[in-house]
C-alpha cells in the first residue's frame, strides 16, 4: 500500500501497517514477574499464580503490574489521532484497572468504584482514567437474580407503562379498523369506547416503557475509558453505550448484538422508527472504537401488513450514530452486518448547521459493511473521510436488508471516499446503489471499486446525478433549514491531517478486511489477574517410572481466597528446559503446554490436583526451573 500524507501540517500519528490475522486465544503469561510460592521440601525455583476469577462479587482490581502498555500498543488512527489525541485510560492506577463479567459490575467499574476518590467525590472518580476488560457475555438486561428483563417485567414496575400493547397499536393503525371503532364510538358503544380509550393511552404508555428500557439497559461511559473484550467471545447483548458530551474515550474488540426497542413506531409510510442504538455518541470528542462486530444478533421475525403495505417490524436503531458536535472520532476494522440503518454522522438535523458545522471530523476505515441497507454512514456536516472499507450488499426485492444505499450525502457533509471495494449484486448493481443525495453537495471518490472495477468516475457521477435529480427539494431544504448548497463539487477544501495507506486493489481490500476486522481478532496481552496471594501452591518431587521410562509429579491448587473460582482453568507451564516434554498437555499457547482443568469450581479451602507426565527423563531439574501459570484461555 502506498503511505498517503497530509498536505497539512504533517503532524499526523505514524501509519498504521496493514494488521495480519491476529490469534484471539489468549495465553496467561503471567505479566506481573515472579512471586513466591509454597514447595515441597527440597525444592526451589519460584511460582507466579495468575487467575481470572469468574466471581459475581464487585469488579475485580487488576495486579499491582501495569497492563495498560499492551493495550495501547497499537495508538488511535485517523481522525482520533488528532486534536487532543485519543488515549482512553491510558495511565490507569491499580485501583482503576477492572475485569467485569456481568451488568452490576460493568456498571461498577464505569462509576470507577474502587478508585480512593470514589468515597469523597464519585464524579470525579469517574472522570479518572480507567481500563475496563470485558469477559464474556454482559447482558443489557440483566436484573443480578438470575432473570433477564422483559416487556413483562418493565409492566410490572408502573401502571402506565403496563398499558402498553403491541397488538393494540398495531390495530390503530390500520384506518378501516379506526374509521369502524369510531363510528361505534360515536353510536355510544361502550366497548368501542373503552377500546378507543385504551389506544389514547399507548402514547403515555410508551413513553413510560421507553424510559424504564432505557434506565435498564443502558451503559453510561464517562471520560478517560478504555473498554476492551478478552478473547474471542467478549459481548454486551441487549444493552447500549452511551457517550453523552464525555471525551477520549477507547472501546476495542467487543461484539454487540444491539437491544429491540419494545415500543417500536411507525412513519405511516413504510418504515419503523425505534430508538436504541447498540454505540450512542452524543456531542463525543476524541473517540476511537476499533475491531467490534456489531449486528441486530438473532431477532424473530415479525411480518406485519399495515393499510395494505406490509413490512418487517424493525425494533432497532443505528448500530453506531455520531451526534450533536461530535468530533475527532475513528471508527476502524469494524464489522457491521444483518442491520438496516447502520451509522449516522450529525443526527441533530439539517437547521443545526452553526454547531455542527465545524466539528464531526470523522474516520471510517478497515471497516465491513455486511448486508446492510442503507447509512454507511448517511453524514450531515463535518469532514468525513471513509477508506480502504469493503461493502457487501444485495438489491434484490427478497433481501430482508436490501440496499438502499450505502454512502448517504447529507448537508453541508465534505465527504472524502479513498480505495473502497463495493461488492453489489441484484438488478440494480451499480454506482447508483453506493451513493444517496440527502441534500448534500460535495464528495470526492479517490481509487474505489465496483465489484473489482475501478469506480472513481462513476461514484463521482453518481453523486452529481443524485443532487440533480434531487435538486429542487435540496434548494427548498436549504432555504427551509438553513445550511448551504450549491451545484455538485468534488473540491472538499481539506484534506486529512494524518497518515494514512489506502488500499492497492479491490481484492486486497476485500481479504484484508474479511480477515482482520471485527471483534475476537485483537490478542489482548496481559489479561489475566495476578492473585498470588489468594492462592497457595504445593508442588511433589518426581518419580521415575522404570517400565515407562517417564516422570510423574503433580501440582496441588489450594484456594486460599474468599470466594470460588470456577472453572475450566488452564494451567501453564512455561520455561521448561528444552527436550523436555509434558506427554499429558492438552495443547500449548506460544509454546507453553498446558492442561485444561474441568474442575467445575474450587470453593474457598478447597484443592485440586493436577498430575503430570514428563518424557525425557535426563532433564531431572525440570521441577526446578519452570514457571507455573493459571488462567482462562
Amino acid at each position: 500500500m502506498e503511505t498517503r500524507r497530509s498536505a497539512g501540517n504533517g503532524a499526523g500519528t505514524p501509519c498504521r501497517a496493514a494488521l495480519g490475522m491476529v490469534a484471539a486465544a489468549l495465553l496467561m503469561q503471567g505479566c506481573g514477574g515472579q512471586a513466591g510460592g509454597e514447595a515441597a521440601a527440597g525444592q526451589g525455583g519460584s511460582v507466579t499464580m495468575a487467575a481470572m476469577a469468574r466471581q459475581d462479587a464487585a469488579p475485580q482490581a487488576a495486579p499491582a503490574w501495569n497492563m495498560d502498555a499492551s493495550l495501547h500498543a497499537a495508538a488511535a488512527t485517523g481522525w482520533a489521532s488528532q486534536g487532543a489525541g485519543t488515549t482512553g485510560g491510558a495511565g490507569a492506577p491499580a485501583s482503576n484497572i477492572y475485569v467485569v463479567r456481568n451488568w452490576a459490575e460493568l456498571n461498577a467499574a464505569l462509576a470507577n468504584t474502587n478508585s480512593p476518590t470514589y468515597a469523597t467525590d464519585p464524579a470525579a472518580a469517574k472522570r479518572e482514567p480507567k481500563i475496563i476488560r470485558i469477559v464474556g457475555t454482559i447482558y443489557g438486561t440483566d436484573l443480578g437474580n438470575g432473570r433477564l428483563a422483559d416487556e413483562a417485567y418493565y409492566k410490572s414496575l408502573n401502571a402506565t407503562a403496563a398499558k402498553w400493547d403491541f397488538n393494540l397499536y398495531l390495530q390503530s393503525l390500520d384506518t378501516a379498523f379506526m374509521a369502524d371503532l369510531n363510528a361505534r364510538v360515536a353510536q355510544g358503544d361502550p366497548e368501542a369506547i373503552a377500546l378507543r380509550a385504551r389506544i389514547s393511552a399507548l402514547s403515555s404508555a410508551r413513553s413510560t416503557l421507553r424510559n424504564l428500557q432505557k434506565a435498564q439497559i443502558q451503559f453510561i461511559i464517562p471520560s478517560n475509558t478504555t473498554i476492551v473484550g478478552v478473547g474471542r467471545d467478549a459481548r454486551v447483548v441487549d444493552g447500549y453505550f452511551s457517550i453523552n458530551a464525555t471525551p477520549n474515550i477507547i472501546i476495542r474488540n467487543l461484539e454487540f448484538q444491539a437491544p429491540q426497542d419494545l415500543t417500536p413506531s411507525w412513519d405511516g409510510k413504510s418504515a419503523w422508527d425505534s430508538r436504541y442504538k447498540a454505540i450512542s455518541v452524543v456531542t463525543g470528542k476524541q473517540l476511537w472504537i476499533d475491531h467490534c462486530t456489531l449486528s441486530d444478533g438473532n431477532p424473530a421475525e415479525e411480518i406485519v401488513t399495515i393499510n395494505g403495505v406490509t413490512s418487517h417490524v424493525n425494533r432497532f436503531d443505528g448500530l453506531i450514530d455520531i451526534e450533536d458536535s461530535s468530533d475527532y472520532v475513528t471508527l476502524s476494522y469494524n464489522i457491521f452486518k444483518n442491520h438496516d440503518k447502520t451509522n449516522m454522522v450529525g443526527g441533530s438535523g439539517d437547521g443545526n448547521g452553526a454547531k455542527e458545522r465545524d466539528f464531526n471530523r470523522i474516520t471510517f476505515h478497515n471497516n465491513v459493511w455486511d448486508n446492510i441497507a442503507q447509512r454507511a454512514p448517511r453524514a450531515r456536516f463535518g469532514r468525513i473521510h471513509v477508506y480502504n472499507n469493503y461493502y457487501r450488499g444485495d438489491t434484490s426485492a427478497t433481501a430482508k436488508y436490501r440496499l438502499g444505499y450505502f454512502i448517504g450525502m447529507g448537508a453541508e457533509s465534505k465527504i472524502l471516499s479513498e480505495s473502497n471495494a463495493f461488492e453489489i449484486t441484484g438488478p440494480e448493481a451499480g454506482a447508483a446503489k453506493v451513493m444517496s443525495n440527502l441534500n448534500g453537495y460535495q464528495f470526492k471518490d479517490v481509487g474505489s471499486w465496483i465489484n473489482g472495477v475501478p469506480a472513481s468516475a462513476a461514484l463521482e457521477a453518481a453523486a452529481r446525478a443524485a443532487l440533480e435529480n434531487n435538486w429542487a427539494k435540496v434548494v427548498a431544504a436549504a432555504a427551509s433549514s438553513g445550511f448551504t448548497v450549491g451545484p455538485y463539487t468534488n473540491e472538499l477544501g481539506w484534506t486529512p491531517t494524518y497518515d494514512y495507506r489506502p488500499g492497492a486493489s479491490f481484492q486486497e481490500v476485500k481479504m484484508h478486511n474479511l480477515a482482520t476486522a471485527g471483534s475476537g481478532k485483537v490478542a489482548i496481552d496481559g489479561a489475566n489477574l495476578d492473585v498470588t496471594s489468594s492462592f497457595s501452591l504445593l508442588r511433589s518431587g518426581l518419580a521415575w517410572n522404570r517400565i515407562t521410562g517417564k516422570y510423574s509429579a503433580s501440582i496441588t491448587l489450594t484456594n486460599t481466597g474468599g470466594a470460588a473460582l470456577a472453572g475450566p482453568f488452564q494451567l501453564v507451564l512455561d520455561q521448561l528446559p528444552a527436550g523436555v516434554a509434558l506427554d499429558n498437555a492438552s495443547g500449548t499457547r506460544d509454546g507453553a503446554p498446558y492442561i485444561t482443568l474441568a474442575a467445575d469450581a474450587i470453593a474457598p479451602g478447597a484443592s485440586v490436583t493436577v498430575p503430570l507426565v514428563y518424557s525425557n527423563p535426563g532433564k531431572l531439574a525440570i521441577s526446578y526451573t519452570n514457571a507455573v501459570y493459571v488462567g482462562y484461555f
